[in-house]
């Protein structure tokens, strides 16, 4: 089932590009630069896992290539994703605390780096589809914790509006919705969220 979902985003975003191809007009992406992507998110977990890890959220860094004279770019994106526990997630210090006198820790955190490769198309001008495919890396403090696999397949999909900034337009905000999921047997970890992304023109 998750293969033939990863196809499904795979021919929606060939379509997409097939069809953004077609309506492209070069007056409004021919000089789109390299981009530096700087993003923060938010959301809420799906499916079983959110019996545990109600919310979701991370950060992310990608490069965004965009291609000459078409309204696609291609994305290679990295970052820190996490699931917190039921009434959040808490360390701290108290020096009463336990038998050691120290650090002292609330809920759980389920931690996750993907690092992900995929398209970013304008189907209109500003407004954007994306989707990503790729490896997600447990970073908790032993392999199994909250998780069947230290590494799993993941992937991305999403849309939402491109903002410019700046005279020139060069550099610009995106705001979107996604959904994202890492699945492993019994469910695993996926999440519906809104994004932040700050666009930096790099040449």
């Amino acid at each position: 089932m998750n293969i033939k979902k990863a196809l499904l985003l795979i021919a929606v975003l060939l379509g997409a590009v097939y069809h953004a191809s077609a309506q492209y007009n070069p007056l409004y992406n021919n000089s789109r630069p390299l981009k530096l992507d700087v993003g923060i998110n938010s959301g809420f977990s799906t499916g079983p896992v959110s019996d545990y890890f109600p919310e979701a959220g991370g950060i992310s860094v990608a490069l965004e290539v965009p291609l000459k004279h078409s309204p696609v770019s291609v994305l290679f994106s990295t970052g820190y994703t996490f699931y917190v526990s039921g009434g959040g997630y808490d360390v701290g210090y108290d020096p009463y605390y336990g038998y050691d006198y120290g650090t002292y820790y609330y809920g759980d955190i389920a931690s996750f780096i993907p690092v992900e490769a995929g398209l970013k198309i304008f189907p209109i001008r500003r407004f954007f589809i994306e989707g990503l495919a790729g490896a997600s890396f447990n970073v908790n403090n032993y392999s199994s914790d909250y998780t069947y696999k230290p590494t799993a397949f993941i992937y991305s999909a999403g849309g939402g509006y491109s903002f410019p900034l700046g005279f020139r337009g060069r550099n610009s905000t995106d705001l979107s919705l996604f959904y994202e999921n890492r699945p492993e047997p019994g469910g695993g970890y996926s999440q519906v969220g809104v994004k932040a992304t700050f666009n930096f023109a790099l040449h």
